[in-house]
This record gives C-alpha cells, sequence and structure tokens, in this order.
C-alpha cells in the first residue's frame, strides 16, 4: 500500500476546492451576463470587478442622470447611499423622480452637498460595494486620499467619474466606463453614439465659418443671484467648456487666473460683452406666480429659474428680475436682447450636449439655423432618462428669439 504524504494530500484538495469552486463563479457571472473586468477611471486609476456591483453610493445624487441611461425602469434600484445635492439645489428634478420612484425618499443620505460632510461610518454601515465619486465636484474627489483609502481598506471600491472638469471629453468616457462596471455596456453604447452624433453636428457647423465671422466676446455669469457680489465667472472646464466649444471668447480667460473667479462691474462696463449668458441656480419652487396673478410678482427671487417643473413664462419673470436686481441691464449686450440664462446643472449630467448645441446657436444663429437643441433634450429625455422632460431649460430675454 502507497502512503501519499499529508503535503501532497493537502495540496490534493486545495486544487479540488478551486476546480469546483470555480464553476460557481461562472454560474453567478453568465447569469449577469458578467464575467469579470477591469477598468481605468477617470483619475487614471486601475480597478477591478468580479461581478457587477449590487449597492453603490453616490459622491452626488445628480449621477441619477447617468445612472438612468443604463436603466430607465428604475436607476434606484441599486442605489443604497448618495448626498443630498440634488434635493437640495435642484429640488425640481428630485421631485420628478420622487414622483415616480417613492422610494427615492428611503435612500440613506451619506453628506449633504460638500465633501466635509461626506459620513464613511455611514457608507461602511450601509455595507456598499462601490461608491461613484468625481474627478473634481461637490462630493469627495480625488484629493480626498484618506476617505478613499478608508472605503478601499473596508472593501468598499471607488470609480471616478468626470461631467464637471472637461465634460465634452469626459462624458462619453465616464458613460462607458459606468456602463461596463454595472454591465450595460449596450445601453452606454447607444447613448455615446447620440451623443457624439450631436456633437459632431456642432463641429461640422462652426467648420463653415469664415473670416467675416469672427469669434464673440461672451461674458459667462455664474448663479446669478445666489449671491449680491457681482459677477462670478466660469473661465475653465464646466460651462466655460461649451462656450468654448462653440467657438465663443470668453472675456474672463485672460484676466482670471483659475477655473472661476470674480469679475467687477466695472470692468465689463469698460470691456463690454457681445453675448451675455447667465447659468439658473433657482428651482420650480422659487415662483409660485402663474401668469395672470399680480399679487405675488414682487416675491420673485433675485436669481434666475430654470429646470423640471418651471415653464417659460416664470423662468421668463425671474430672468428679468435678476437682470434688474444687479444692475447687470446696463450691459449693452442686455439692452441689444443678447441675453440668455441656461439651466445651471448641465454640466453636472451627462444631458450635456444639448448645451453646447444651445450656445453654438446663441453665438452662431446663421449658421445653426437648422440645429434644434430642444429635440436633442427630447431624445436625451426620451431614450435616455427615467423620468419625461418637463421643464424649461434656457431662455432668451428677446423671446422672439428661439434656440429651440
Amino acid at each position: 500500500m502507497t502512503i501519499i504524504p499529508p503535503t501532497i494530500i493537502s495540496l490534493f484538495v486545495a486544487v479540488l476546492s478551486i476546480v469546483f469552486a470555480s464553476p460557481v463563479f461562472s454560474e453567478n457571472a453568465s447569469d449577469k451576463n458578467y464575467n469579470g473586468i477591469a477598468v481605468t477611471d477617470l483619475a487614471g486609476r486601475s480597478l477591478y470587478f468580479n461581478e457587477a456591483p449590487k449597492r453603490i453610493i453616490l459622491g452626488e445624487s445628480r449621477y441619477l442622470f447617468a445612472l438612468s441611461i443604463f436603466n430607465q425602469e428604475n436607476p434606484l434600484d441599486i442605489v443604497v447611499g448618495m448626498l443630498a445635492d440634488l434635493k437640495q439645489i435642484d429640488s425640481g428634478s428630485y421631485r420628478q423622480y420622487q414622483e415616480k420612484f417613492p422610494e427615492i425618499d428611503d435612500i440613506a443620505l451619506v453628506g449633504h452637498t460638500s465633501a466635509d460632510s461626506f459620513s464613511v461610518e455611514k457608507v461602511l454601515s450601509l455595507n456598499a460595494d462601490l461608491a461613484i465619486f468625481g474627478i473634481e465636484g461637490h462630493g469627495p474627489d480625488t484629493r480626498h486620499t484618506q476617505l478613499i483609502n478608508q472605503l478601499h481598506d473596508a472593501g468598499v471600491k471607488v470609480v471616478f467619474l468626470d461631467f464637471r472638469n472637461n465634460p465634452v471629453v469626459n462624458t462619453p468616457k465616464s458613460i462607458k466606463l459606468l456602463g461596463k462596471i454595472l454591465g450595460y455596456e449596450k445601453e452606454a453604447t447607444a447613448f455615446i453614439d447620440f451623443y457624439q452624433e450631436q456633437l459632431q453636428r456642432v463641429i461640422d457647423g462652426l467648420a463653415t465659418l469664415d473670416k467675416q465671422h469672427s469669434k464673440p466676446n461672451v461674458f459667462l455669469h455664474s448663479r446669478v443671484g445666489l449671491e449680491d457680489l457681482c459677477c462670478e465667472t466660469m473661465v475653465r472646464g464646466m460651462m466655460a467648456t461649451f462656450l468654448k466649444q462653440a467657438e465663443g471668447r470668453n472675456i474672463a480667460e485672460e484676466i482670471v487666473p483659475g477655473r472661476a473667479g470674480i469679475l467687477n462691474f466695472e470692468y465689463l462696463l469698460i470691456n463690454q460683452p457681445d453675448i451675455y449668458i447667465a447659468t439658473a441656480i433657482g428651482h420650480s419652487d422659487s415662483l409660485t406666480f402663474e401668469k395672470d396673478d399680480q399679487s405675488n410678482r414682487n416675491n420673485i427671487p433675485p436669481y434666475i429659474v430654470l429646470g423640471a417643473g418651471v415653464n417659460e413664462y416664470k423662468a421668463q419673470q425671474s430672468f428679468k428680475r435678476a437682470l434688474s436686481h444687479i444692475n447687470v441691464n446696463e450691459l449693452n449686450a442686455v439692452k441689444s436682447n443678447k441675453a440668455y440664462a441656461i439651466w445651471h446643472h448641465f454640466y453636472n449630467t451627462p444631458l450635456n450636449i444639448a448645451a453646447v448645441q444651445v450656445f453654438a446657436k446663441w453665438l452662431y444663429p446663421d449658421v445653426f439655423i437648422d440645429l434644434k437643441p430642444r429635440e436633442t433634450l427630447e431624445t436625451l429625455f426620451s431614450r435616455f432618462q427615467s423620468v419625461p422632460l418637463n421643464g424649461t431649460y434656457w431662455i432668451t430675454l428677446d423671446q422672439s428669439v428661439n434656440a429651440g
């Protein structure tokens, strides 16, 4: 009788355990059409996923717009925690989700609207397996190394997206990355194809510009009316990216060194912009009056109201009130009706291609006569979002001018 050494027996048992364990994983992966993937996120970090995440945290709840691309039936189904930014600074959109998905109110809040409020302890109590952050933004980002390491050590993978720093370039990359991680590559490809198609329409139109079309000087006024201080602007990234893509000249670019800053009003009076574009941070709760209601007209807030649930009349009235409140109506661009306003949150969502088209049409209306950004936005909502398009997302001071 041959005696097998114990070490050989142990090795044989180990091999058998691997062999017989493998089919279990393969079967689960096959059920989810998911065979393990290696990815590189937008911060250049390498990650490997054995299976699709089942319990995720949103570093900004506005990423629900991205999740909707993959699962229109219920983008909340694997979200167990998120920051409160959507509810607090874009309540119109939050209410849309709330009406269709009441369970959104049951999702745990892991912070308010800043990285400082983010609770690692709360995340760990939710047994999350993935946290989705932006490389820059309101929530935790690439600078929060200690927080990221804490999550990693607890088994929570962190992936970085970008709709803010370089949105036109990185939106398709972010959707492709997220689609691969979550197992929705087909849906990601459909969105990216549409996005690139609509971007190409702008690129093709701009290619026809001749020497008669000089770049218009544009002042991009950020978060109008949020503070009395005038005038906050975006210079690099965020909305400034859309302006640059549309070949407008940002008048703050040469004098503001950072990504955003302040231009004093005297500078604007001396260096008059050809076009004035404001971003709107107000939401549908801000205005309660109707068209024929004169009693509450004086209660219009000093900021522009756009987005979900806002009709065009209310948007127009808030725009006029904001311009008057901060005396921007003294600018020549405003006096000549070359004044426009747009939903501030476009750069925090993959819907931003509509904003690029709007900017192009405002800057070069004779070139983009056939471009219809409203139709683009309608398609984005009907094909790639969980809630319908219901609201006004940009407005012109001159109502006879339509960017639709």
